[in-house]
């Protein structure tokens, strides 16, 4: 099996974790039980593993790259994690709200959305400063570019499950 049907099976496979995540547990999204929450956790932690396989895979480094890209990323996924946060509470409460919303609710999750949209934002400059302080701004790049691919998958997949605002 060559390296690219070795990176599009991991990329399906990833795919295949979010759309699982999305479509059977959409009630996950919006429910509030504590089993929720860990349904949730437990594939978050599967998104994650996979996403870390997938990210050594595609980032082809050399010499001692690795050595210093890993710490970063660790740092970087965990200050994710909490902004991810702030995004599924966004979506729950954007799933429980959605056919009743008023104008006022609607204007205040769209800023909710903004906000994290920013963070995200943000968290990606400050990554991408400290990786090109160590690591060659190609390297730099291509993690930022998989990076936004991936969360462009997850993104679509996400986005396909959420029904429109009712007028």
């Amino acid at each position: 099996m060559t390296a690219k049907t070795v990176a599009l099976v991991t990329v399906f496979t990833l795919t295949m974790v979010v759309a699982d995540f999305v479509a059977p547990h959409r009630p996950v999204l919006h429910a509030e039980g504590r089993d929720s929450d860990s349904d949730v956790e437990l594939l978050r932690a599967d998104v994650r593993t996979k996403k870390m396989e997938l990210v050594a895979e595609r980032m082809q480094f050399t010499g001692n790259e690795a050595d210093v890209f890993w710490p970063l990323y660790r740092q970087y996924e965990v200050e994710l994690a909490a902004i991810n946060d702030k995004k599924i509470k966004v979506i729950r409460d954007y799933m429980a709200s959605h056919d009743n919303l008023d104008g006022a609710r609607a204007k205040e999750l769209a800023q909710r959305v903004f906000e994290v949209d920013q963070m995200t934002l943000d968290l990606r400059k400050k990554y991408f400063q400290e990786m090109t302080g160590v690591l060659p701004p190609k390297t730099a790049v291509r993690f930022l570019q998989l990076e936004r691919r991936l969360q462009q998958l997850v993104d679509v997949q996400l986005a396909s499950g959420f029904p429109l605002i009712k007028k």
